[in-house]
């Protein structure tokens, strides 16, 4: 075996490279102005230029990446991203979590298939809110700020009973609309309550206000209304309940309709804790 000192290496043929055909092996630095052919085994330090058909697992950073698709099959991590430009469709599997700045639909609106949940409201800057269909149901209380416009509303009986006979409970949950449509057998009156197990008392506030009408069937003139209206199962001073009842006419009705029906209205205005001014007005139809 032997060494062989050379400055360079040229092939019999001005400008065909010399043929090595059981390869090279080199110790210390090859350098070449370009390569063209395929490399295997692991490459280390700094490559440059334009690469295709990667495999393994290398690590590699890049300063962008610009191609026609991309296919992960683990995670994608995004670290100080600004913005997220896509012009497809982007699916969160498992969410979207927004730490600041909100969310901001330009165009097209949202499409919510399942549940949508607002912790701390809904904000409505334009446009209004549309339920095509379906309706809206609010477990809780709906606060209008400049008013309710219902185009296409509904105003449902309310409450119906037989016989009204002395004192009977009008729960304003389940309708401000109470019909008898029976033979009065002694004067009734209204215990006003939001509904049996929640008092009016606690569910208004100092200067609410709220309406409710009764209706009676008078076949006769016997039996009307008495002017003793109860809010919460109380009369005025009782358990510290104020009732003020006010009738338009200055005095409340002494008989029945005796045809007809007996119509009474009823404004209940909170003027303080327990405090309950009532604005009533009876009217009769035949």
């Amino acid at each position: 075996m032997s060494n062989l000192r050379v400055t360079s290496l040229r092939g019999r043929t001005a400008g065909v490279s010399p043929t090595l055909p059981d390869g090279a092996v080199v110790t210390g630095v090859a350098t070449a102005t370009t390569f063209d052919g395929n490399v295997t085994g692991n490459v280390t330090g700094n490559a440059s230029g334009t690469a295709g058909g990667l495999t393994g697992t290398p690590d590699i950073v890049v300063r962008n990446i610009t191609g026609v698709a991309a296919t992960l099959t683990g995670v994608l991590t995004y670290e100080d991203v600004t913005n997220i430009d896509s012009i497809g469709i982007v699916t969160a599997r498992t969410g979207v979590k927004v730490l600041a700045g909100g969310i901001s639909i330009v165009g097209g609106g949202a499409t919510v298939a399942g549940i949508a949940t607002f912790h701390d409201g809904v904000k409505v800057l334009a446009g209004g809110i549309s339920i095509v269909g379906g309706g809206a149901t609010v477990a809780g209380i709906a606060t209008f700020h400049d008013g309710a416009d219902i185009e296409g509303f509904k105003i449902e009986d309310g409450q119906t009973a037989a016989t009204p006979n002395g004192e009977f409970n009008f729960y304003l949950a389940s309708g401000h609309f109470f019909r008898y449509t029976g033979t009065p057998g002694a004067d009734y009156y209204p215990n006003f309550k939001h509904s049996a197990s929640i008092n009016l008392n606690d569910r208004m506030d100092v200067n609410d206000v709220v309406t409710a009408t009764l209706v009676v069937n008078s076949p006769a003139a016997t039996y009307h209304i008495a002017n003793t209206i109860h809010i919460d199962g109380n009369a005025t001073g009782e358990n510290s309940y104020t009732i003020d009842t006010d009738w338009v006419g200055g005095s409340a009705p002494d008989a029945g309709n005796g045809s007809g029906y007996d119509i009474y209205s009823f404004t209940i205005i909170k003027t303080a804790d327990k405090n309950f001014t009532i604005l009533a007005n009876a009217l009769s139809a035949a």
